[in-house]
């Protein structure tokens, strides 16, 4: 069962305006149908169909007084699409139905606009709503759609392509490339277990060089993972200092790569304290670059490919109900 995540800061936040153009952003093929857990079981979806939770999804906003124009995405670039031209027609409002990566291509559409971002939990982990303490459950999740308050919060940005969650540079992202996502359907974060312990034994670990804000002296290690959110993977703490609104970005650098040493990682990982290892160098900055010509990179847990990488945040960069 998963523990309930501390309230999100509202320092920023502001009296609920009316909501009157409203647009849902679905994605049918989120992975909302079974999800294992690191420290749960697995359990059967309740959901029969897309078709079916669309017209659940719609009814619970209707029940809360919400009008919602449903449109369906296949891929991150058509739901980043329908995001950007709801911008262009003004519309208040914005919901993403699906997990992080569909989360990820809609703020893509959003960011720096006046149009805030709802968000209603259908995915794998649902990192982002575990830290803005958005509930899982439909109907709740709708009424705080209703009933919440908007509020601006940091992204981050790689290549002129924002996040939410974070940004894995290295091993993680070679894990996401070479995940089975029959075996995500099926049992959820399990997967990236699984992926993980095969993908040591095939990634030709090399050192990560990054420079931190501009400073002279480059870091190294084997696995860097930036973000805004605590979670990782699901419910527990990776960055555990990680605020979405203090300005900046969290960091570990992992410098070690034995299998020993990345088993201590996953124990430190699932107690919060990685932070204390000695041999994990945990920062928070405004800008990371990384001096590797070219390195895998995911984005809120969504592959995007081998390529140079330079991270920033976008401080109060998008609006979001909270």
């Amino acid at each position: 069962m998963r523990s309930k995540p501390p309230a999100a800061p509202a320092r920023t936040g502001q009296r609920k305006p009316r909501l009157k153009k409203i647009k849902l952003i679905f994605n049918p093929q989120s992975g909302s149908g079974g999800a294992l857990a690191w420290t749960g079981a697995l359990t059967q979806s309740k959901i029969q169909s897309p078709q079916v939770y669309l017209r659940r999804i719609l009814e619970a906003l209707r029940n809360q007084g919400l009008q919602a124009e449903p449109v369906l995405t296949l891929s991150p670039g058509a739901a980043t699409a329908a995001a950007r031209q709801c911008v262009k027609n003004r519309y208040d409002l914005v919901v993403a139905a699906g997990g992080d990566g569909t989360i990820n291509a809609v703020i893509n559409g959003l960011a720096g606009s006046s149009t805030a971002l709802g968000v209603i939990p259908a995915g794998t982990v649902n990192l982002f709503s575990l830290q803005m303490n958005i509930p899982l459950d439909l109907d709740a999740a709708c009424r705080l759609l209703a009933r919440g308050r908007q509020t601006a919060i940091d992204l981050g940005r790689v290549n002129q392509r924002y996040f939410t969650c974070m940004a894995g540079v290295g091993f993680d992202a070679f894990v996401i490339k070479n995940t089975d996502w029959r075996l995500k359907r099926l049992t959820g974060a399990f997967a990236y277990l699984v992926a993980g312990i095969a993908a040591f034994f095939l990634y030709p670990f090399r050192q990560v060089w990054v420079r931190i804000d501009g400073q002279p002296e480059p870091r190294r290690g084997y696995l860097v993972i930036a973000g805004n959110v605590k979670y990782y993977g699901g419910n527990m703490a990776l960055l555990p200092r990680a605020d979405l609104q203090d300005g900046k970005l969290d960091v570990c650098i992992f410098k070690r790569r034995s299998f020993l040493h990345f088993l201590g990682y996953i124990w430190g990982w699932q107690h919060s304290a990685l932070d204390k290892f000695l041999d994990v160098e945990y920062l928070q900055c405004r800008r990371i670059t990384v001096l590797n010509r070219r390195e895998h990179l995911q984005l809120d847990g969504e592959y995007l490919g081998h390529m140079p990488v330079d991270i920033e945040v976008v401080p109060q960069a998008l609006r979001v109900v909270v």
